[in-house]
């Protein structure tokens, strides 16, 4: 039971802490964004001086940069595989685009982000329907990936996952969540069906009828 308890506690401190550490990335990359003004700038007396003091390599790669940033935070904001699978995507992508390798490394680089986009069509296919109830979910997976899926309309007012959505809502209404919590939107319920301690694994989507 002391066990269960200090595995609690250090589970909610590192959350905790990763999001402090999100916000200061997430200030960094803001700070560091207002110098791709200074870049245009540069871009531009380059085209009515003549001079060519600035390539727009240089412009692609720092854009990029500071896109992976963003996207990494969104990573550790979400928790999804997709999120995950979208930094490595952004990162071959700077690569490709901004440096000048062999064939080969071309090659190479387009043949990574085809298994990247195979790897990320497979993660989300984690929805297989129950018997008599409805669809069983990864609680990982994304509202909006979920709602292209499958034709529902899920607000993210709440999350950006399945699994956030039940959390925030539970925090919202100092309730605990364990196998069986119910969170109830406006045409659906979202039941907790597995959780690996205080992780949510499975969601078990049900609609309601009118």
């Amino acid at each position: 039971m002391l066990k269960q308890r200090l595995r609690n506690k250090v589970s909610t401190f590192s959350s905790y802490l990763e999001i402090f550490i999100s916000g200061i990335i997430l200030i960094g990359i803001a700070i560091l964004s207002i110098s791709l003004f200074q870049d245009l700038y540069r871009i531009a007396q380059s085209i009515f001086t003549g001079n060519i003091v600035f390539s727009t390599e240089e412009f692609l790669s720092h854009a990029l940069q500071l896109i992976i940033g963003v996207e990494f935070i969104k990573m550790l904001a979400k928790h999804t595989p997709g999120s995950a699978v979208e930094v490595l995507l952004f990162a071959v992508a700077r690569k490709l685009i901004t440096n000048h390798g062999s064939m080969l490394d071309l090659l190479i680089g387009v043949l990574a982000i085809a298994i990247l986009f195979g790897v990320r069509k497979y993660l989300s296919s984690s929805i297989y329907y129950k018997s008599n109830s409805g669809l069983l979910v990864n609680g990982g997976i994304s509202v909006m990936d979920l709602n292209n899926k499958m034709g529902l309309n899920i607000s993210t007012d709440l999350g950006h996952t399945v699994a956030g959505i039940i959390t925030n809502y539970a925090e919202q209404h100092e309730e605990k969540v364990r196998p069986g919590y119910e969170v109830e939107l406006s045409n659906l319920k979202l039941v907790v069906y597995s959780m690996d301690e205080n992780l949510i694994k499975q969601v078990e989507i049900i609609k309601k009828n009118k």
